[in-house]
């Protein structure tokens, strides 16, 4: 990655690893909804629920996003390209998928 792209990226949540993934939903697109990734995160009695639309898949196979060794490191936002979720391992391993989207639809108490 170039310097002048990093400088462009902005850091929409951050995450460290004692978030684990709770909870895992993936909508395959139809002709009448985009392709959707809802994940939640949990630490303690903490719940952060996201949705990714229209995700793509690189580094990280969707169904290695279920396991709870897991985490999101990073979900990153660029004007040059689309949303960059950053996702590590507790062996540091690391991957990364992006979406077109990036919603927090977290449920207030």
């Amino acid at each position: 990655m170039s310097t002048s792209r990093q400088t462009l990226d902005q850091f929409l949540y951050e995450f460290d690893q004692s978030y684990r993934v709770g909870y895992v939903n993936f909508s395959r697109a139809t002709e009448l909804a985009d392709a959707q990734l809802i994940l939640t995160l949990e630490r303690d009695c903490e719940r952060k629920t996201f949705a990714f639309s229209q995700p793509h898949f690189y580094d990280v196979d969707k169904n290695l996003v279920a396991s709870h060794g897991l985490y999101i490191a990073a979900i990153k936002s660029s004007p040059l390209s689309p949303n960059r979720v950053e996702v590590g391992d507790i062996e540091g391993g690391f991957g990364y998928f992006t979406a077109k989207n990036v919603k927090n639809i977290t449920p207030t108490a």
